[in-house]
């Protein structure tokens, strides 16, 4: 009740996002892809459903955990970059309840959607996501269009955005009520990874530089990034990422020369955007200095998450130049290990980082003198680990050493899920307000 009770104040709207967010990636996200790979590694099937639980771990951990922390902070921020105010209010707590809603009935039907009557939950689950995709869309751009000018070039981000939620949870609910009508638990592989691409590349990535660019330069107190080099970024990245869904979904169908060189060039090309974008920022030159000296050690976070950025970057640059001469596309284990770098190492790593930064839950502590210095090491330590195994994890298994493979990216999940606790667990303490001297206070 407590934590519902935050729609009712706007300034607070977010934080049923956020620990909704927070229970999906620790209780069902983490774990679940832990499952998958400890059975993977022991040759086991979890009784033939093993493909069905690991395409339920994925989508959980992109809606779930990003999704629902990346649409309850931007419906924070973005009102407030723009200037203008969601109306009606109750258009936020519609986004969480329709998203919630839809991420539950996944969760529970999945796995058994083989089935009657869960196939039919199953099918509900995507028209709600599609329907808070909707909704969520219309307000950014509502206060994209409408905003105060923006010389930083963040709004073509915002937009795009949330136009590519979208596109990948319409795509989604079709899939989904494709396989809700036939003998099988899991949705198309092939096309189920267009949906992974757009919604973290498209989605979550686009969202997060979106940030990056309207505060780096405060925090940093220098001029914002050259405005050409912003709008390439921007049309390269959309393209190859629209490029390499639809290649993946031509794949699905046929497999053809025009295919193969589709999706190894706009492979590349996403990486050679995220570069530059690198680039732009000027993330690892000088100091925050605008930043409170307490606030400034949550930059560790952020440098981090962006030199894995760096690295995903990179080897998919590499992948997509290889796989283009090779004339194939780039090979699933080196995508999954770009995608867990990505995800991890850069995604995973910027939450935290950013939350310390601007969660007013957490700016609070700071005024009030708490350290979390410990906690935000740990917390770092755990990230960089879980990213390194999973990635490194999908590498090994890319060299057709499958068991080694699965058994590291179990130690990534292991590592995954003790970083999660620590983070929810700091966030849900609720330490009490430091005392005012007596000789202080107003007589």
């Amino acid at each position: 009740m407590r934590l519902l009770s935050g729609f009712r104040e706007e300034e607070r709207q977010y934080i049923p996002f956020v620990f909704g967010a927070i229970f999906f990636a620790l209780i069902l996200g983490f774990p679940l892809g832990f499952t998958a790979a400890h059975a993977a590694a022991q040759g086991g099937t979890l009784a033939g459903r093993l493909p069905a639980v690991t395409q339920l771990h994925g989508h959980l951990q992109l809606v779930g955990w990003f999704g629902l922390f990346v649409t309850g902070m931007g419906l924070r921020l973005v009102p407030r970059f723009t200037g203008v105010k969601v109306r009606p209010a109750s258009l936020v707590p519609l986004t969480f309840a329709l998203m919630a809603g839809g991420l539950v009935l996944r969760a529970v039907s999945q796995p058994w959607a083989d089935e009657p009557p869960l196939n039919v939950l199953f099918a509900a689950s995507g028209a709600l996501e599609a329907a808070a995709a909707l909704t969520f869309a219309w307000v950014i751009l509502h206060c994209v269009r409408r905003g105060r000018p923006d010389e930083f070039h963040y709004s073509e981000f915002f937009a795009a955005a949330s136009v590519w939620l979208v596109v990948a949870l319409l795509i989604n609910l079709a899939l989904v009520l494709d396989a809700a009508a036939g003998p099988e638990a899991t949705v198309s592989v092939t096309r189920s990874n267009a949906v992974t691409f757009v919604l973290l590349y498209g989605f979550v990535s686009l969202f997060v530089f979106a940030v990056s660019l309207r505060t780096f330069p405060i925090f940093f107190g220098r001029r914002r990034a050259d405005p050409r080099l912003v709008m390439a970024v921007w049309a390269l990245a959309n393209v190859g990422i629209g490029g390499f869904a639809a290649a993946v979904i031509w794949r699905s169908y046929e497999v053809t020369t025009g295919e193969r060189v589709l999706e190894a060039v706009s492979f590349a090309a996403v990486g050679a955007a995220f570069l530059l974008l690198l680039a732009a920022l000027r993330i690892f030159e000088g100091t925050p200095h605008r930043l409170r000296e307490s606030a400034r050690r949550s930059m560790a976070f952020v440098r981090c998450a962006y030199a894995w950025l760096l690295v995903a970057a990179g080897m998919q640059v590499f992948f997509g130049l290889r796989a283009l001469w090779d004339e194939r596309p780039p090979a699933h284990y080196e995508v999954d290990a770009v995608r867990h770098f990505l995800a991890l190492g850069f995604v995973t790593s910027i939450i935290p980082g950013m939350a310390l930064l601007v969660m007013p839950r957490l700016a609070m502590r700071r005024m009030q003198g708490q350290s979390s210095r410990l906690v935000a090491l740990s917390l770092l330590v755990l990230l960089q680990g879980a990213a390194a195994a999973r990635g490194a994890g999908s590498l090994i298994a890319n060299e057709t050493r499958l068991e080694e493979g699965f058994w590291t990216m179990t130690a990534g999940g292991v590592l995954g899920i003790l970083a999660m606790a620590l983070f929810a667990g700091y966030l849900l303490r609720n330490p009490q307000p430091a005392e005012i001297p007596l000789s202080a206070r107003a007589p």
